[in-house]
């Protein structure tokens, strides 16, 4: 009886809240729909507070967007409602320079959430949006096949060009992003959030240094990116490893010029790496503690995976293993592809990161492939080709087409229970 009593007023207040923005929205919503015979309009959220799907997300969306302009032979009109939060303000004013952008506001939101609810329920196509935290990974092959959209102003590129200079940095060398998650950034931007439960997916990044201390002896630059970190990052053997991060010349618009003109991104899947994907850029992901979210269809992406090691059977699990286990204990509500941390912990799995030593050769590799001229022309080998077909099938993965990204090879040679 008492939980009934307090079950009442949380489903009041939620139908109300549905009420009172679908009150507000369908004065706006109607008309667009009115107007379908003339003008194309759709609702599309953008993700403001959070920059991988900040600009991957929308990124797209777009592709999407231009795809079906491409199709249906007509323009189309989409309006974009931020959040209230803006995580990168520089990168909302590239996005202002591209999309129509209206301000955020208790209305706005209330106008695409009607757009979204009658979508639902009555089944009219509103928005362009993705389903689920995960929904934009079925779209990432439409990056191969349209153009690029994020992109910075020249006269940026420049004045970024005359920081780097100013700074000491020796501009005409190439250079490598890496980015190692840590908990800091969250636990600072949102201290009233719990993130234990993603915890899963930081990593130490002294593992990182043997590996920038090898593109340095390459005369390469390794930036190290992040904001809030929870430790330093440096090098005895040689100054071309940066601690960018915590630099006193870091700043929003020179993380994106890094990010856009670098050799490559060394990274952890997570934020920042998404500009990489989104401009079409090489990227290797180490440390990588969710293998359903691999790209598959990214020529110039490698990857290695941290171990999932479940110890009352004694075993490592491949992604195949880890999808199976994910469907028969269902997988969290808000991120469909993954568990959290305290999952990982009831199922007694423990998860490994990978050595220094691996990074390094993961780097390593990752190198050679880009160097490669012939990169669109470089076929799978045979264990790669193996690897993707144990791979799961599921339409809410990157899974269109033929493989073309890789597994760093001797991290499958090494680990040949990958492709089980």
């Amino acid at each position: 009886m008492i939980e009934s009593n307090r079950s009442k007023p949380i489903t009041k207040i939620k139908y109300s809240r549905i009420f009172v923005n679908i009150l507000i929205g369908i004065w706006f919503v109607i008309p667009i729909l009115l107007l379908r015979p003339l003008k194309k309009i759709y609702l599309a959220p953008l993700q403001t507070s959070r920059i991988g799907h900040f600009i991957l997300d929308t990124e797209i969306l777009l592709a999407r967007i231009h795809l079906d302009q491409v199709h249906t032979r007509k323009k189309m009109f989409v309006i974009w409602v931020p959040e209230s939060f803006i995580c990168n303000k520089y990168v909302y004013n590239i996005w202002k320079q591209n999309i129509h952008i209206v301000p955020y506001s208790l209305v706005t939101t209330a106008i695409l959430f009607t757009a979204t609810y009658i979508e639902k329920v009555i089944k009219i196509k509103t928005t362009y949006r993705f389903v689920g935290w995960d929904g934009y990974l079925p779209y990432v092959h439409l990056l191969n096949i349209t153009p690029t959209v994020f992109s910075m102003p020249k006269e940026d590129e420049e004045l970024c060009l005359k920081t780097l200079k100013i700074n000491g940095i020796d501009t005409s060398k190439k250079w490598v992003c890496i980015l190692g998650r840590d908990s800091k950034y969250l636990n600072s931007v949102v201290p009233d959030l719990d993130w234990d439960f993603n915890s899963y997916r930081n990593s130490n990044i002294d593992t990182f240094k043997i590996a920038a201390e090898y593109l340095a002896e390459k005369d390469i630059i390794t930036f190290r990116m992040g904001v809030i970190t929870e430790k330093p990052f440096s090098s005895n053997k040689s100054d071309l490893v940066i601690d960018y991060a915590n630099s006193i010349w870091r700043d929003e618009k020179l993380d994106i010029y890094l990010a856009i003109k670098c050799l490559f991104f060394i990274s952890t899947g997570t934020g920042l790496d998404s500009i990489s994907v989104a401009t079409r850029r090489p990227l290797l992901w180490v440390n990588q503690a969710q293998p359903l979210h691999v790209y598959r269809s990214k020529n110039d992406f490698m990857f290695i995976t941290k171990y999932l090691y479940l110890r009352d059977k004694n075993i490592f699990l491949s992604p195949r293993n880890f999808y199976e286990l994910g469907v028969n204990e269902g997988f969290t509500v808000d991120n469909p592809l993954h568990l959290r941390a305290q999952d990982f912990s009831r199922l007694g799995i423990e998860i490994i990161d990978n050595t220094d030593v691996e990074i390094k050769e993961a780097t390593v590799e990752m190198h050679d492939l880009i160097t490669r001229r012939d990169l669109e022309k470089l076929e799978l080998n045979v264990e790669q080709i193996k690897f993707w077909k144990m791979f799961p099938e599921d339409k809410r993965l990157d899974n269109s087409g033929p493989p073309k990204s890789r597994v760093c090879k001797s991290f499958l040679k090494r680990n040949p229970w990958l492709a089980q």
